[in-house]
């Protein structure tokens, strides 16, 4: 049998978080290199207080933004 490292077991949410954090060969985690459009779709697909909201978050705030701004949310 053939081990997948990648594998999640079902869960969405791991795989998600685990697509976001990635680097690629430069370095560079794939949150850093993804639209704000394309992170509020992720962010808004995700569960309410779960550690992919919470990654978009401490990115947002990172870049010296506010997550409600940045994504256009109502104030969280």
């Amino acid at each position: 049998m053939n081990a997948n490292a990648n594998e999640t077991n079902g869960n969405d949410e791991a795989a998600t978080l685990w697509w976001l954090t990635a680097t690629s060969r430069g370095g560079s985690r794939r949150i850093e290199r993804l639209g704000w459009k394309r992170l509020s779709a992720i962010y808004r697909d995700a569960r309410p207080g779960s550690e992919v909201r919470k990654a978009i978050q401490r990115e947002a705030r990172r870049c010296g933004y506010t997550p409600s701004t940045i994504l256009g949310l109502n104030a969280e």
